[in-house]
Parts: C-alpha cells; sequence; structure tokens
C-alpha cells in the first residue's frame, strides 16, 4: 500500500475521538477551565482509568498513586494532563490489532516510554513529553500491520527487530515512523513528539538539534535490549554511543546498561492498559 493511501484511511488511522476533541479544545483556550476538563475526563470513564494507569506506572513525580483526576490536575498541571489523555485516548483507538498480541506491545511501549522519561529528566528535558513520545512510538507500526499483515516486513516481532525500519524502507519506501508520525500530527501531538517519532530510527542525520528524537532511539535500544536478555557485557558492546553523545547524555550508558535501568512493566500492569 502506497504511504498516501495509508494516511488517508479513516479505517486504518481514526479521527480524534470527540471527546478527547473537547478536552483538546478546551486546552488550547487562554484560558482553559480546569473544572469543564475534569468533568470532561471523568465522563469518560474508560479514558479516566487509563489515564490513571498510564499516571502511576509513568511515577510523574507523584509521591505516590493518584486515584482521581480532580487530585491529579492541580498536582501536574494541565500540560502533563492533555499529554496523558492524549496518549490513553491512542490506546483506545487501538483496542485489537490482528496478529498483535496488545498487552505484550503496550508492556514493551511502556517500558521504551518510562526509559525516555527518565533520560529526559538527567537532561533537564520535558520528562512528560519524552514519556508520551516513548508510549506512541511503535504506534504506526499497529497500523502498518492492519493494513498489511503478510507484508514480510511486518512478520518479525518488533518489539525484537531492529533491522525493522531498514527493511520497511526498503520495501515499501516508507516506515512505522512515517506512518506513526502521520497519526501523531493528525491527532494533534506536539509538533515536537511527531518529529521525534518521524526521526527516531535514524537520528544521526541531524541528532544535534532533534534532541528528543535521540533519546528516543536510546529508549528504543534500551528496551529492544531487555526484550533479547543482552547481558551486560553484549549491551556494553552494542550500546549506541555515537547517538547518546551527540545529544550530549552522559548518564544513558551507565543506565541503559545495567539490569535494573527501570522498573519493567510486568504483565499484569501491561493488561491493565491494554
Amino acid at each position: 500500500m502506497k504511504f498516501e493511501q495509508l494516511i488517508a484511511s479513516d479505517t486504518l488511522i481514526p479521527s480524534l475521538p470527540a471527546t478527547v476533541a473537547q478536552i483538546f479544545g478546551e486546552f488550547q483556550k487562554p484560558d482553559p477551565d480546569v473544572r469543564r476538563i475534569t468533568a470532561l475526563v471523568s465522563a469518560e470513564v474508560g479514558l479516566t482509568v487509563r489515564v490513571l494507569r498510564l499516571l502511576n506506572s509513568a511515577r510523574y513525580g507523584s509521591g505516590g498513586r493518584i486515584g482521581t483526576m480532580e487530585a491529579a490536575i492541580p498536582l501536574l498541571g494541565l500540560k502533563a494532563i492533555k499529554q496523558l489523555v492524549s496518549a490513553a485516548a491512542v490506546r483506545g483507538a487501538f483496542r485489537m490489532v490482528p496478529g498483535v498480541d496488545m498487552p505484550e506491545f503496550w508492556r514493551n511501549s511502556l517500558d521504551v516510554a518510562k526509559i525516555a522519561q527518565s533520560l529526559a529528566a538527567t537532561m533537564g528535558m520535558d520528562k512528560g513529553l519524552a514519556f508520551t513520545a516513548g508510549l506512541l512510538h511503535g504506534v504506526g507500526d499497529l497500523v502498518m500491520k492492519m493494513a498489511m499483515p503478510d507484508q514480510p516486513c511486518m512478520q518479525p516481532d518488533f518489539a525484537k527487530d531492529g533491522n525493522r525500519y531498514a527493511r520497511q524502507i526498503a520495501e515499501l519506501g516508507y516506515s512505522y515512523a512515517d506512518v506513526g508520525a502521520a497519526f501523531a500530527a493528525k491527532w494533534r501531538f506536539p509538533q515536537e513528539i511527531v518529529d521525534a517519532i518521524q526521526h527516531h530510527p535514524n537520528p544521526q542525520e541531524d541528532v544535534a538539534t532533534d534532541t528528543l528524537a535521540g533519546i528516543l532511539y536510546l529508549a528504543a535500544w534500551g528496551g529492544r535490549a531487555h526484550e533479547l536478555d543482552l547481558d551486560t557485557p553484549s549491551k556494553l558492546e552494542q550500546y549506541p554511543r555515537h547517538v547518546a553523545e551527540a545529544i550530549g547524555c552522559t548518564d544513558a550508558e551507565a543506565q541503559l546498561c545495567a539490569d535494573d535501568a527501570i522498573e519493567w512493566t510486568g504483565p499484569e500492569e501491561a493488561g491493565e492498559f491494554a
């Protein structure tokens, strides 16, 4: 399928849900009404549950578990809540994809999100932005899997396949990163997230000016190393030092090559989110 056909399909890339569009509309006002945002989110029980699970999984500096939107918004601020609502809504758009173990997909995505958040924190960057980018980095693969389930480049396990990007470019002329970026743009995610998703598989081209893409590359590498169960010597040998050095992420090697880089997402947590 051609790229233009794929991204133009409302079936494969659904439009922003009405409730989320209303929430975004309120966020975009010069003086957003916090009470209306709280009411809109809380009215959608499934969305609220996913937002709170994401919030507590991400450990957004909350100091403990947060049980209501009323408690979350004043504690975190509207910017972080917008990102979490957006990410939770995306999960709702992909309830089932044929041939994909969705809890496993989201387990890996949550791991990448947590690593990206941690790396961003060490660099004084927006942790919420990095977390959301990490969570969404593989969404394009879901879209492509629905459109082209029998395409050879779609067959290997996404979380473990380090050559997927190159194979997709060779076979199709575009990749899951291009599709994921198109999805993120259609859903009105910040341009920083759109750019990071699109460029993260090959950030060397302009990594010095695209730090979030570099962080996302490192986070995806860390998630894949965990999926492959690489030992520390293997991680040190394969570690993409050139990317970390280009973006000035000096702490990444010590974190990503350790066994306890993050608190890895368990099946129960992933199952709840999926």
